[in-house]
């Protein structure tokens, strides 16, 4: 069935994105007004975005972009406030959105996401210069960017199933997760990352003799996604894998040389002050602020919580430990299953059969590499590299986002830890030659592997017709 796994993809992931980005209002995927903006931008070549032309009172962004007014209008339609975050949407105020005309004209929109190197819209700008050039109107114009964005998740999770070597039922079930589908079928940038990673991560499971196409993919692949959020940059360093195969100098200079781009990228978002001072009420710093605590601060600056750091460096590592237990409760059934917002939790039934898919699924990627003599080095550094990755994700809010002092952090998103995921296929191989010693195990792990990918694909399967339905059920929503 492995070789089947590619078109079973499509066959249940094409109908379960239809449904999600057909039925969902606009606006209503996790901060979709913004990556709009930026995708609408990006067709018109706004790719490092225009400072504001005038300043906003009680705004924080410092650029944006300018786009399509008739676009711009559909973000203001009242379908967004109505059905934020999950509540149905009226005939009179789809109506209305519906009726918004084309206005040709440019304005200015301020967006978070010009601080993003915009490789990831690309899709969904697509999409929108499409729409318009063939009459659609600017509403359905949005809907075909989501679908665009869609077809380009698809593609690139179609190859990487194809073209995997290992772990190919962990792959599979990392891509048909409802929360990946469902981010898929919108703006946000994060589902294409998601799809990059789990492709880039296929293409290092083959050999990286010269070295090959495969791995100078998987490298592009990862130079975009770490310009596009710098944290996951680190995950740039699984091209290094396998460590004791022939060529490991070359591909440490290449990957040392492709490291340029996303520190160029950070130096353009410093030199342009696109970092983003989040307002805040006035507060008291919190307890491991490293001066007097009776002051008042009314905004969140990296160089408040860089002090905390400074002060007490071990925090860089507690920090984000203390973060995911004590919000570990909340945090897992978002990985799995997230829609809306990012915060509205599919339905109940699905979170057990799910988590049971994905373990399954995990087994599979326990069975040996074909040659696995010297893997413990490289399942190492693979632990290594998720590892820091993790801590540049915790750490980067806390940094940007959580109130300076506090010993938690703040506004990290289950969806973060989506990309980490693909990646685990070059960890478990190693545990697995640790479990294959027990009788048990190893009569498990000589099952073929296409047996681990059965559950995620019923799953899957059940999907395609329960996500849309439940999306529906949500917003009430008769599709575009």
């Amino acid at each position: 069935m492995t070789r089947w796994l590619p078109w079973l993809f499509l066959l249940c992931a094409l109908p379960t994105g239809l449904g999600c980005a057909m039925l969902t209002p606009v606006g209503l995927f996790p901060d979709e007004p913004q990556h709009i903006a930026r995708a609408d931008g990006l067709r018109y070549g706004e790719i490092l975005g225009v400072p504001a032309p005038i300043q906003f009172p009680g705004m924080t962004t410092r650029a944006g972009v300018m786009m399509n007014t008739g676009i711009f209008n559909v973000l203001l339609a009242k379908e967004f406030p109505e059905a934020f975050p999950d509540k149905p949407v009226s005939a009179a105020a789809r109506r209305a959105t519906d009726a918004v005309p084309w206005d040709n004209r440019m304005t200015y929109c301020p967006t978070l996401m010009t601080q993003y190197f915009p490789a990831f819209y690309i899709p969904a700008a697509l999409g929108l210069l499409a729409g318009q050039k063939i009459g659609l109107s600017p509403l359905h114009t949005v809907y075909l960017g989501r679908v665009a964005a869609l077809l380009a998740f698809l593609a690139m999770g179609f190859a990487a199933l194809a073209l995997a070597r290992q772990g190919q039922a962990l792959l599979f079930a990392v891509l048909t997760l409802p929360t990946v589908v469902n981010l898929a079928s919108s703006y946000n940038q994060d589902g294409l990352m998601i799809g990059a990673c789990v492709l880039a991560a296929a293409l290092l499971t083959r050999p990286p003799a010269k070295p090959r196409a495969a791995w100078l993919a998987a490298l592009g692949l990862l130079v975009a996604v770490g310009c596009a959020k710098l944290p996951y940059a680190a995950l740039m360093l699984f091209c290094l894998l396998p460590l004791r195969a022939p060529g490991l100098w070359r591909r440490g200079w290449l990957t040392a040389l492709a490291c340029a781009l996303p520190a160029l990228w950070l130096l353009h978002t410093l030199q342009a002050g696109l970092l983003v001072h989040y307002a805040r009420a006035p507060y008291h710093p919190g307890p491991l602020w490293p001066g007097p605590r009776d002051i008042w601060l009314s905004s969140v600056v990296p160089a408040g919580n860089l002090r905390v750091l400074l002060a007490h460096p071990a925090q860089i590592l507690l920090l984000p430990l203390v973060t995911l237990r004590a919000f570990w409760s909340t945090t897992w059934p978002l990985i799995l299953g997230g829609i809306s917002s990012g915060n509205v939790r599919i339905w109940p039934w699905e979170y057990a059969p799910l988590a049971v898919a994905l373990g399954v699924a995990a087994l599979g990627a326990l069975q040996p590499w074909p040659n696995g003599k010297g893997r413990e080095a490289d399942a190492g550094l693979a632990a290594m590299v998720l590892l820091i990755t993790f801590i540049g994700i915790e750490i980067s809010m806390y940094l940007a986002f959580t109130n300076a002092g506090l010993p938690f952090i703040e506004g990290i998103n289950a969806r973060y830890f989506l990309p980490l995921l693909p990646f685990c296929v070059f960890i478990l191989p190693w545990a697995g030659g640790w479990l294959a010693r027990l009788p048990v195990a190893e009569q498990t792990l000589a099952l073929p592997a296409a047996c681990f990918a059965v559950p995620a694909l019923l799953m899957a399967a059940v999907n395609s017709v329960a996500l849309p339905i439940y999306v529906f059920h949500l917003f009430h929503m008769p599709g575009p």
